[in-house]
């Protein structure tokens, strides 16, 4: 990484509003970009390729099939997109889990709600740490930071352990039924 101090500290701050309902894993947060330029970052593979571990064959612009990489030996991936409405809302695939996107113009920049819809409920936690990671590299590159993306393995040097420990505080456990909390 170009900075890796920058985003180590800006990765012991608070944590990406998050919530697990059964399989759906929800984070809310504000990037400091307008709709338009989250839009790109969300739907373009170059502008993915600098940030997400979603790097698709094609732009995510329209509905049909796509397949995602997220590295050059890792096997492809499913990332049909099921809906998009620029600059609003995208919905597609990855893998066996499907990942909406929800832009909404706030202050000076735009609220991003991620509904991901996990195939396996008992990843969330690992989910939303990755997403967490990924969404925060994107929001100090947005603020001119020289920091490179950081996906899969590479997120644990980034003292891995103890921000998924923070999510394991605030999403509740998938073994846990709701009647049993």
């Amino acid at each position: 990484m170009s900075d890796s101090t920058a985003l180590t500290t800006a990765l012991a701050g608070p944590l990406t509003p998050a919530r697990r309902r059964e399989e759906v894993l929800t984070l809310t947060t504000v990037l400091p970009m307008s709709q338009q330029q989250v839009w790109t970052a969300l739907t373009d593979p170059n502008a993915l390729a600098k940030w997400s571990p979603i790097i698709p064959d094609r732009p995510l612009v329209a509905e049909g099939t796509a397949t995602s990489l997220e590295h050059p030996a890792a096997p492809p991936v499913d990332a049909t997109v099921v809906e998009a409405r620029e600059p609003w809302y995208l919905e597609h695939h990855w893998g066996g889990d499907v990942v909406g996107w929800q832009l909404a113009p706030s202050g000076e920049g735009t609220q991003v709600n991620l509904v991901h819809q996990l195939a396996r409920p008992e990843s969330a936690i690992d989910t939303a740490a990755g997403w967490h990671v990924c969404l925060t590299v994107l929001a100090l590159q947005a603020a001119g930071e020289q920091v490179e993306r950081c996906v899969g393995d590479d997120s644990l040097d980034l003292d891995w352990d103890a921000l998924r420990a923070r999510y394991a505080q605030v999403i509740p456990d998938p073994a846990i039924k709701d009647d049993q909390a």
